[in-house]
């Protein structure tokens, strides 16, 4: 009898004495925020306001977060198409990253960020700010326009969403293409 209680007792010692947890690894783990609810692959979304399709974005993956986070990634890359009121393309965007921040209607693309307009104008930039209800793109950080005749450097510009009227903030300089 005591020599089953000896091994019983020294298994439980084994046993506990061999499980040790991190706290701060365990909090990490149980953290939902941490790790998406939701992962697709080949994604296709389409934006419209009254039954009036006004974008279309297409990405690789996408990962849906919730809780405090309240976000959707798309860790590699999204392509964008700006739809006039008749349906027809009036620019392309594309980046290698981009997170929609959800109940804000706004998404923000990184890394390689171009945009381009049926003008011909072509920008390009690190980091962009879509504010999707007031149709409206923008930047604070280095920007480079090119268009058919110049190209224009800048610390930031705002345009409506299409990239058809758009402003260059602190200018660096313009250089016509035609001299």
């Amino acid at each position: 009898m005591i020599k089953s209680l000896s091994l019983v007792i020294g298994l439980m010692v084994l046993l506990f004495s061999a499980c040790t947890n991190d706290i701060n690894e365990v909090k990490r783990l149980g953290d939902a925020q941490e790790y998406p609810v939701s992962t697709t692959r080949k994604v296709e979304m389409t934006y419209s306001d009254s039954a009036r399709l006004k974008a279309k974005i297409k990405a690789p993956l996408r990962e849906t977060y919730v809780g405090d986070r309240q976000e959707v990634v798309f860790p590699e890359g999204i392509r964008v198409e700006f739809y006039d009121s008749k349906g027809r393309i009036e620019s392309k965007m594309r980046s290698n990253f981009a997170i929609s921040y959800t109940g804000k209607d706004r998404l923000e693309a990184r890394n390689n960020v171009v945009v381009e307009n049926t003008s011909g104008d072509r920008l390009e930039t690190e980091h962009l700010i879509w504010e999707q209800k007031e149709d409206r793109i923008h930047s604070d950080v280095f920007t480079r326009i090119t268009s058919p005749d110049r190209v224009i450097y800048g610390d930031g510009f705002e345009s409506n969403q299409d990239f058809s009227k758009y402003r260059i903030l602190k200018v660096r300089g313009v250089i016509n293409l035609n001299e």
